[in-house]
């Protein structure tokens, strides 16, 4: 009996085989370097965008030239907007976690693959809009733009469903950024539905769901006074 109870207490043992794998399980990392390294993957892969706007060469009839650009133009205002909306809800998904763990570590990484593949399936998109590849270029840019918003609502559900990862005055706020972040996905995936059939209609649809991504959270932070929490505490009355 000795023996056994001594055999549970080593399995349980902080240096047993047990203990460090449920150790790495439950192990905490702390929000600073992921949203450092975030911010610069959403800041380097917004100003590539701006790569695939060339000036041109020739200044004969040059409003003409910039006329004809209007795939690039719009490519990059859609992709602009979707990322946008993307940074504004990661935003408001790590103000409210006070700490990450392996699943959401691994989610967020999984998220910035998708967003950071945005430059190039924009750059496909605005080079084959206008040809006999538009359809299969359109397709390839709305699936890109629908696995970025599925993953960016699987990191919002799994903060929810992670208490240990919030805090107690935070915790009610994360349900409607998850519901946010799935009525997006349920958007963008008609859209690209659309694309397969309408491309040019489609390309309509991206721009508007993008534009929402990044109005409605923003409307939803000033609503529910965000800014508020971090002015500090309201000064005394009376004071200068």
């Amino acid at each position: 009996m000795e023996n056994a109870e001594h055999a549970a207490g080593d399995a349980e043992s902080p240096r047993s085989p047990k203990g460090v794998h449920a150790a790495r399980r439950t192990r905490l990392f702390p929000l600073t370097r992921l949203e450092a390294f975030s911010d610069g993957v959403f800041a380097i892969v917004i100003t590539l965008l701006v790569l695939d706007l060339h000036v041109p060469d020739s200044p004969d009839r040059l409003l003409t030239q910039l006329a004809h650009m209007w795939p690039t133009f719009l490519g990059y205002l859609v992709s602009f907007a979707f990322i946008g909306g993307s940074w504004v809800a990661h935003t408001g998904l790590t103000s409210l976690v006070r700490a990450t763990d392996g699943v959401f570590v691994s989610l967020n990484l999984l998220l910035l693959l998708f967003v950071s593949f945005l430059p190039f399936s924009t750059s496909l998109f605005t080079t084959h809009m206008t040809d006999s590849g538009q359809r299969v270029a359109v397709v390839v840019f709305g699936l890109n733009l629908t696995l970025s918003a599925v993953v960016a609502s699987l990191l919002a559900r799994y903060a929810a469903r992670a208490d240990r990862l919030s805090r107690d005055a935070d915790r009610a706020e994360l349900p409607w950024l998850e519901r946010d972040r799935w009525a997006g996905v349920v958007l963008m995936s008609l859209s690209t539905a659309v694309s397969a059939v309408f491309p040019k209609i489609a390309v309509i649809f991206y721009l508007a769901v993008s534009m929402l991504l990044i109005l409605h959270p923003v409307w939803r932070l000033h609503r529910l006074g965000w800014t508020r929490r971090y002015a500090g505490p309201p000064e005394p009355n009376g004071s200068n």
